[in-house]
């Protein structure tokens, strides 16, 4: 597993460097504590190529950061394999029941919910969908649109074996076309 990539200004990341250098780091994650040697030896590393900026050195002690963020994210439980579960429904609106308008998915294994992907066939921007995980309401009333999208998951939802996860699109009273509603479950399984 790698750690994201960013673009980040040369300017602000030095004057973090030197507030992390200055202030030593604190982590507290819900109680969970390790060292923080190795990072603070390699930011001084880094600090001590800014005055010279040797971009071979720094992208070096970048990468070696890296290595060790990578490793920090494993110890968190942010590891495994990452599955995509795609599903399909051919809805309709029947009447004022709006029946046939729900995809559920069981969870397959122990995992965390990383993003929910979905497209439709037909829009209208009246309409709009909800997530519903074992009970629990995620998303309410987030509004389709045109083109679909992806809603990423800042923090990841725990999610178990043989929960049910359910996409429930809502039409709105303005159009009752059909529509065929595409839904991909991002799963972080381990």
């Amino acid at each position: 597993m790698s750690v994201p990539s960013y673009v980040l200004n040369f300017d602000e990341l030095s004057e973090l460097l030197k507030d992390y250098l200055q202030n030593g780091i604190n982590v507290d994650i819900q109680g969970m504590t390790f060292s923080t040697t190795d990072i603070e030896n390699l930011l001084k590393d880094i600090s001590n190529k800014i005055q010279g900026i040797d971009y071979n050195n720094l992208i070096t002690a970048l990468n070696n950061l890296g290595a060790q963020l990578d490793g920090i994210t494993g110890n968190l439980g942010l590891s495994g394999v990452q599955k995509i579960y795609g599903r399909m429904l051919e809805s309709w609106y029947i009447s004022d029941t709006k029946q046939n308008n729900i995809i559920e998915f069981t969870v397959p294994a122990k995992g965390q919910i990383t993003g929910i992907t979905y497209t439709l066939s037909a829009w209208s921007p009246k309409d709009s969908w909800d997530l519903v995980v074992n009970g629990n309401k995620l998303f309410t009333n987030v509004r389709t649109k045109e083109y679909g999208e992806h809603k990423f998951f800042n923090v990841f939802y725990p999610v178990e074996s043989g929960q049910i996860i359910e996409f429930i699109y809502n039409y709105s009273d303005d159009d009752k076309s059909n529509r065929t509603i595409w839904v991909d479950f991002n799963i972080l399984e381990g």
